[in-house]
């Protein structure tokens, strides 16, 4: 595993390296999830262009491919709403459906789905849920902060354990917490040790796919942890890139 983690990370290095000699895309933020079963590679980026644009998204590569900005490959969703997989990926995100600027508070909110759009990247099919701007705001969006000291991580989620609230005022102690995977990002220090996992999680009805909760967690590590501790399996890992 540790193997397979440096060879893509060398070959995303010497991507970014290539990319810093264009001036089109200064690259802020950039994270990579191996798709299991597969030699492709899921990207997430954050880049800033000229004239103040702004590159935020995910691209699907090869992971022989260099990495670069092309917005024609972005993904066509703001968040994962499960695992990505060798056949599937899965994400939402929302449209205006007369819900934007002045006509906000003169529609209805609308919670489920308005259309579904299936398409194909890199021979990976990609089906994207949309929902309606205001529904989508609208619908229970939650920010937590929490200090923890363990962890456990089975197949398709990570339990958190003993943690202290440092977001609420009164701050509350959990003894578990049930996080799953697929958009989970870890960001280390020069030590590969996790100062922080930042959680992005799309919680959707199984049965109609309408948005249940929208959640975004900072957990950071009491005591000290290694990126080699986590599967590939749903996990982001930083690309350290230079400012």
């Amino acid at each position: 595993m540790k193997i397979r983690f440096f060879i893509i990370s060398i070959l995303i290095l010497s991507a970014y390296s290539c990319i810093k000699g264009l001036t089109e895309w200064t690259v802020d933020e950039l994270y990579f999830q191996k798709i299991e079963g597969t030699s492709k590679v899921l990207y997430k980026y954050d880049a800033w262009g000229g004239r103040d644009s702004n590159a935020n998204g995910f691209i699907i590569l090869d992971s022989t491919d260099n990495f670069k900005i092309d917005l024609s490959k972005e993904l066509p969703f703001y968040i994962l709403s499960e695992i990505p997989n060798k056949s599937n990926i899965n994400g939402i995100t929302h449209e205006c459906y007369n819900s934007c600027g002045e006509n906000y508070y003169k529609i209805s909110p609308i919670f489920k789905v308005i259309k579904t759009k299936n398409t194909v990247s890199n021979e990976i099919n990609i089906t994207t849920r949309i929902f309606q701007y205001r529904g989508y705001s609208e619908r229970e969006h939650s920010l937590e902060r929490y200090v923890f000291e363990s962890f456990k991580e089975t197949k398709d989620s990570i339990f958190f354990e003993n943690l202290e609230d440092v977001e609420s005022v009164n701050g509350i102690h959990l003894d578990k917490l049930r996080m799953r995977k697929g958009e989970v990002y870890l960001q280390e220090n020069d030590k590969n040790q996790i100062v922080k996992i930042i959680i992005n999680d799309a919680s959707l009805n199984p049965k109609n796919k309408n948005i249940e909760q929208i959640r975004a967690v900072f957990l950071t590590p009491k005591y000290e942890i290694n990126d080699s501790q986590f599967s590939e399996r749903g996990i982001f890992r930083q690309v350290k890139t230079s400012k």
